[in-house]
C-alpha cells in the first residue's frame, strides 16, 4: 500500500479509509462520489479497490452456508455462562 499512498498521497488515505464501506454502499451520495472519483483517477487505489472486491467475493461465497444448530445452540450458552459470569458495574 506505500505505492498507492505514495502515488497521492492524502486523497488515497481518504479513498482507501473508506474503501470496504464504500464497496458494502455504506457511504452518502456525495462520499460515495468522491471515492469513486478517486478510483477513476488513481491506478494504484482502483487496484486495491479490484483486490478488496475480490476478498468479498470470495468471502460472500465461502461464508454461505448456515452453522449447524448445535453450533448455534453451543455458542448462546456460552454467551449466556459469560454474561452471567461477569462482574456487573
Amino acid at each position: 500500500m506505500s505505492d498507492v499512498d505514495d502515488a497521492c498521497g492524502r486523497e488515497c488515505d481518504e479513498a482507501l479509509a473508506h474503501l470496504w464501506e464504500y464497496l458494502d454502499a455504506e457511504l452518502g451520495t456525495a462520499e460515495a462520489e468522491q471515492v469513486r472519483a478517486h478510483l477513476a483517477s488513481c491506478e494504484g487505489c482502483h487496484a486495491e479497490h479490484d483486490v478488496e472486491a475480490m476478498i468479498k467475493q470470495v468471502l460472500r461465497r465461502c461464508c454461505s452456508q448456515e452453522a449447524p444448530q448445535t453450533l448455534v445452540l453451543r455458542i448462546q450458552q456460552q454467551i449466556t455462562v459469560l454474561r452471567t459470569s461477569l462482574p456487573t458495574d
